[in-house]
């Protein structure tokens, strides 16, 4: 049976996914994009609860209150203490992102509101209150995207000082552009579906480089032991079989780092611990398109890359 071609059949990848980014830019016109407290600034209230809260009741109780875009979720934590056992103690945790925190009027008017209409405890060791300056949220936003930009350039370094019998600047700059489609798909997931950006999301980017260009990195190793027993080959060719002889491997690991992923998600999903429930959500999309990017666009547009430069050569001649 003939084997798939890889590289004779990129366009269609390319096309996938220039239709999948078209798309996701057409969600940004539409929704925008959501930022986290925790870049945005604005105010988190976390109160425990006796009973079951219904989140998307209290979001409308909070907002008609003080006229205020919320987002509210249920979340689970343990407790312990020298007279009891550990015990599991359920959060109601309401994030209201703004220009400014609220006032201590208003964080009161939402204690009220909440304590009115749910079974709270008001008076719990375990409630807080964060308020975070719009200084403060943009500057984590910076770092977070300054950390993103190092590890990129980083990997670019490495790759091409460990790849540099087959180009490896080329190399370590398709690599890099595999990376940033990776991301790019993970961002335009969030920006579909609304979901906030938080430092959660810069942990699970950085997580996500690390897994695809390691996948990435296994190809060109191939690409670069079969560039000499394959000499008399074309670059195509050669990146074929180097795709083919790492597929296992990549599947392999595609498949074993998945049900990691999401027995994590449902556990926490079950459990309401959404933090983790982010972190495992999001990496479960950008696992998904670390492996697709490996696979499908970091060797092939290596072969895109260096067919013109060789064309150009040529020409020159």
């Amino acid at each position: 049976m003939k084997r798939y071609s890889f590289i004779k059949n990129r366009k269609y990848a390319f096309a996938f996914s220039i239709a999948l980014f078209i798309f996701f830019g057409i969600m940004l016109v539409i929704n925008g994009i959501a930022l986290d407290i925790n870049f945005k600034g604005g105010t988190r209230i976390m109160i425990e609860t006796i009973d079951e809260v219904d989140p998307n009741k209290a979001e409308n109780l909070v907002e008609n209150a003080i006229g205020k875009d919320i987002t509210a979720s249920v979340m689970k934590t343990y407790s312990s203490n020298d007279e009891a056992e550990n015990r599991t103690v359920n959060m109601l945790r309401i994030d209201i992102a703004g220009n400014e925190p609220l006032t201590s009027e208003e964080e009161n008017k939402v204690k009220e509101i909440i304590s009115q209409n749910f079974n709270v405890v008001l008076n719990s060791p375990h409630n807080e209150n964060v308020s975070i300056t719009p200084t403060i949220g943009k500057e984590s936003l910076r770092r977070g995207i300054l950390a993103v930009v190092i590890s990129s350039v980083l990997i670019l370094l490495y790759v091409t000082w460990r790849f540099s019998t087959i180009g490896g600047f080329s190399a370590a700059t398709c690599g890099i552009l595999a990376l940033l489609h990776d991301v790019g798909v993970m961002f335009g997931v969030y920006i579909a579906l609304k979901i906030p950006l938080n430092d959660i999301f810069v942990a699970t980017v950085l997580t996500v480089i690390g897994y695809s260009i390691n996948d990435t990195v296994i190809i060109y190793d191939r690409i670069r032991e079969n560039t000499k027993l394959m000499s008399k080959s074309d670059l195509g060719s050669i990146a074929d079989v180097s795709i083919h002889q790492s597929l296992s491997r990549s599947i392999n690991t595609l498949v074993t780092t998945l049900i990691a992923v999401v027995i994590l998600l449902v556990f926490s999903a079950t459990n309401n611990i959404s933090s983790l429930t982010n972190f495992s959500f999001s990496l479960l999309i950008g696992v998904i398109a670390g492996a697709y990017s490996s696979i499908f666009i970091a060797a092939p547009i290596w072969v895109y890359w260096n067919e013109k430069r060789q064309k150009a050569a040529l020409q020159k001649e």
